[in-house]
Order: structure tokens, then C-alpha cells, then sequence
């Protein structure tokens, strides 16, 4: 007997026409980390321009070619449509009859494997919604009866099937957690929790089942609707080893295994940027100084964590939103940067694109009333830089796109207070805090160069106060005379 695994995650898509996701390329990843790292055998990773109609057929071919002990596990993450296909890399959207992958071709695939065991994994949705697994298209009339004996007849004796959602609900995603809801419990269920541990190895059928209804539960806290479901069985009692992360798991995610960075940009290696990424950055800030060190090791920017750092003017500040937007675009998880000025935001796109553009890293702006908005609204992007105004007036008509974001990085936080402005940017933090009772809770990382009492300004928004009054850079005060002379 032998371990197979195909793992497919897309997050972009080569049509324009198709919404970005967050989540599926690290659901694939993640998944074919754990298997490979614990059962070993032939596994194989496609993700986004890997996955495309050909790639996926053609890796279907070898999984043909297996004996009938092996136990073989499919997982897909990405979208699905409401016309029951999964969308693949290069599916044209205006042809999804041959660019997509029906259930009913998948089942005919499926068909082909003979192994005795096989189990499949579906995260997607066949419903519409940004923020879902979904790719939603007008005039697609749904077939609930249609979907239910597609998956039929994929399942049955010896091939079982998990589906995120039902076929009118939506599969959710968590850009802040990093997965799919199904892959995220998937993935806990499968180290072997304390509620199905039996020991060494795991049951199956009861994985699957304690996946289905903590997905229930955790839609459920943000008040949405999820139903997995689980069809087919397998012959006698099957079960696999308690799945444990080893050196694939760890190469795929370094920063899970909490490092901690030193005065030495390089050291930032070790949560995972890319050399070239700290090359470009070395060149202008060759260490990182005791501000940034603080807001890393002990604030955990890089960690999700919500901060609000008041510092003077030249501190390194800035650099803290960029650290935890990078670091999110690396994981799929778009960054907005709120700013009170356009002038502002124009120096910062030409900043980020300069610096970040070589890397696949898209940086786009959203100022004015001329500004084209739709790849912000399809998510095609890693970072935006909004202004105050302009991201409330988008949030307001299009309250989906906060579903999008992992990290949202609020400059000169102290316009709160300003008379004319502070009405937008407060209206804008309590929109968040309200949101997070749907279960949407971006990373909030706040700036303000004012040092003084915050009037617990951290706490209203639920993050730690990293507070320096040093100077890096020194203030030396003068004055003209009208003479043309300068002097202290």
C-alpha cells in the first residue's frame, strides 16, 4: 500500500474577469506539507498558474495508474460556480463549458483511480459572494437537485467525498487565519485533537465528521451559514496516523515556528521574506532599530497582533505597516493603507511599486471620483492605499471588500481629533470594531506621530500601545533673520 495525494489551491486567476481569494493557494500547501511530511509517498502541489485544465487532467492520468491498496487523497481549494465546476487557473469565464472542470468530469476522473481508498476534498462553494469560494456570474440559474447527484456519484463504496458547503451556501474563507474555514479544521483535525485522539491513529469517517461540525460552529459565531457534508464510505474501519509537521511544513511556513529578529535585517529570514526582499530593503535601512525590534518580538506585528504606535516623526514607523503588509502579501492576505492626504497616497504608490513591483507584489491606489475601483473590488491586488474619505465612501457602497483584507495600516491615527477630518476616520475605526462581530477582524496597525495621552485609544480598538519618545533623527530649532542669516 502506498500514499497518494493531489493537492490544487488558486487564488489568482489569468481571466481579469475573476475575483482574487486569500486562502486557497495556502490551504493547498498546508495540506500537502502535513501528508508529505507524515505518510510520505507520491504527493503532488499545484498552485495558481500550475493549476491550470491540462495541469490538473493531467496528474488525474497518473493517479490512474494506481494500485488498488493505495489510499489516494484529492483536495481542491478555490472557486467553485454556481453551475457546479471548478474553476481552474485559466478558466475563461465566458466559456465555462470547456475551461472548467464539471463534477460530473471530476467524477468520470475519479472513476478512473483504482484505488481502493480514496477520499476528496472539495473547498469551494457553488454559490455567489465575494469573500466565498465562489465564482458568481449573472443569469446562471442553480440546480440544487442537479449538484447533490453530481456529488453522488462521485462518492459511494471506498470513495468519499467532503464538501466545504451546501450547494446554496457559500464555503468561507479567513484572510486573517489564513485558510478556507473546512481546510483550517481540516488541517486541526488531522494533528489529532483531544475530542477524536484515539491514540496513534485516527478514524477517518470521525475526522471528517468533527471537520463538518466545527465548520458548522465556526460559521455560525459570525453568523453565517456553512454546511459541510460528507459522502461515501469506506470499506471496514479505516484509519491513518496522527499527522505531525516536519521539515516541509516548516519550509512552507517559518514564521509559525515563532523566531525572533535581531538589530540585523537579515534576520527577518527567518519569517519567511525572501532574500531579495531584504536586499531592497537593506539598502536603505541596513539595521532594524529598538522601535521595530519591540513591535516584532514583543507586539507581534508579524503575528497578526493589533498595535497602535505613537513615535516621533523618522522613527521607523512606517516601515512596521510594511513589514506586516509584505508579510501578509506573501500569504495571500491584502494590506489597505489609509492616508489623509492624496499626496500622500501618490508618494507611497510610486514607493511601493519602485520597491515591492519586482517581487509580484501589486500595489494600487484609490484617491477621487475618476479613479477606476474594480480591481479593488475583485480583489486583484496586494496592497491599496486609500485615502480616509474614499475608503469610507467604498466601504459604505461596497461592504464585501473588508472580507478581502488581512492587515489594515491607519496613518497619523491622531486626525481623530481634527475638527473638519476626524469625523471620516472615526466613523472608518468604528465600522471595524462593528465588523468584528460578523467575525471580520483585519489586523489593525496605527500610526500617530503625536506623543502624549492616547485616552486609551489602543483599547477602544482592542490593541497594545507601543509608545517611544527617542528622536532617531535629531529636531534642531531655528530661525531666519532678514538678513538671510540662519541661527539656533
Amino acid at each position: 500500500m502506498a500514499f497518494k495525494g493531489l493537492f490544487i489551491g488558486i487564488d489568482r486567476y489569468s481571466s481579469p474577469e475573476i475575483n482574487w481569494l486569500s486562502c486557497a493557494r495556502r490551504d493547498a500547501v498546508a495540506l500537502h506539507a502535513l501528508f508529505t511530511d507524515s505518510l510520505g509517498g507520491e504527493t503532488a502541489l499545484l498552485a495558481d498558474g500550475d493549476a491550470t485544465a491540462a495541469g490538473i487532467s493531467a496528474h488525474f492520468d497518473r493517479l490512474a495508474a494506481s494500485d488498488s491498496d493505495d489510499v489516494v487523497v484529492i483536495c481542491f481549494s478555490g472557486h467553485g460556480t454556481e453551475t457546479h465546476e471548478l474553476v481552474t487557473h485559466d478558466t475563461d469565464p465566458y466559456d465555462l463549458a470547456t475551461t472548467t472542470i464539471p463534477l460530473t468530469t471530476l467524477g468520470e476522473w475519479c472513476a478512473r483511480i483504482p484505488a481502493r481508498r480514496l477520499l476528496i476534498v472539495l473547498d469551494c462553494c457553488f454559490s455567489g459572494g465575494m469573500g466565498a469560494k465562489a465564482l458568481q456570474l449573472e443569469g446562471f440559474p442553480r440546480d440544487i437537485q442537479s449538484v447533490e447527484g453530481k456529488l453522488n456519484q462521485i462518492s459511494g463504496q471506498g470513495r468519499v467525498i467532503l464538501t466545504a458547503s451546501g450547494p446554496t451556501e457559500r464555503a468561507w474563507e479567513s484572510p486573517r487565519l489564513g485558510h478556507g474555514f473546512l481546510t483550517l479544521h481540516l488541517l486541526e483535525a488531522l494533528q489529532g485533537p483531544q475530542e477524536i485522539n484515539e491514540g496513534c491513529r485516527i478514524g477517518v469517517l470521525r475526522l471528517l465528521d468533527y471537520v463538518a461540525r466545527r465548520v458548522v460552529d465556526a460559521a455560525g459565531q459570525i453568523r453565517r451559514e456553512q454546511h459541510p457534508s460528507v459522502r461515501g464510505t469506506f470499506d471496514g474501519e479505516f484509519t491513518w496516523p496522527v499527522l505531525v509537521p516536519g521539515p516541509v511544513y516548516s519550509a512552507a511556513f517559518p514564521d509559525r515556528g515563532r523566531p525572533v529578529a535581531a538589530a540585523n535585517i537579515a534576520s527577518l529570514a527567518a519569517f519567511g521574506f525572501p532574500e531579495a526582499v531584504i536586499a531592497a530593503w537593506a539598502g536603505d535601512i541596513p539595521n532594524l532599530n529598538p522601535l521595530q525590534l519591540d513591535a516584532i518580538n514583543e507586539y507581534g506585528i508579524l503575528r497578526g497582533e493589533h498595535v497602535v504606535a505613537s513615535a516621533p516623526t523618522s522613527s521607523g514607523k512606517t516601515m512596521l505597516g510594511e513589514l506586516a503588509a509584505i508579510r501578509g502579501a506573501l500569504d495571500r492576505r491584502r494590506a489597505l493603507f489609509l492616508m489623509p492626504l492624496k499626496a500622500l497616497v501618490n508618494d507611497k504608490l510610486r514607493q511601493f511599486q519602485r520597491v515591492y513591483g519586482p517581487f509580484g507584489i501589486r500595489t494600487i491606489e484609490a484617491t477621487g471620483e475618476t479613479d477606476d475601483i474594480t480591481p479593488l473590488l475583485r480583489g486583484r491586488y496586494d496592497i491599496a492605499l486609500l485615502t480616509y474619505e474614499k475608503f469610507a465612501a467604498i466601504a459604505l457602497t461596497n461592504p464585501y471588500i473588508l472580507e478581502q483584507v488581512g492587515t489594515m495600516v491607519i496613518d497619523e491615527v491622531q486626525m481623530i481629533a481634527d475638527e473638519s477630518r476626524g469625523a471620516n476616520l472615526e466613523f472608518i475605526l468604528t465600522l471595524l470594531r462593528m465588523k468584528r462581530r460578523d467575525g471580520l477582524e483585519p489586523q489593525l496597525i496605527a500610526f500617530s506621530a503625536v506623543i502624549g495621552d492616547t485616552h486609551g485609544l489602543e483599547r477602544w480598538l482592542g490593541g497594545r500601545l507601543l509608545r517611544r519618545t527617542e528622536r532617531p533623527v535629531p529636531l534642531d530649532e531655528a530661525s531666519f533673520a532678514t538678513t538671510g542669516t540662519f541661527g539656533t
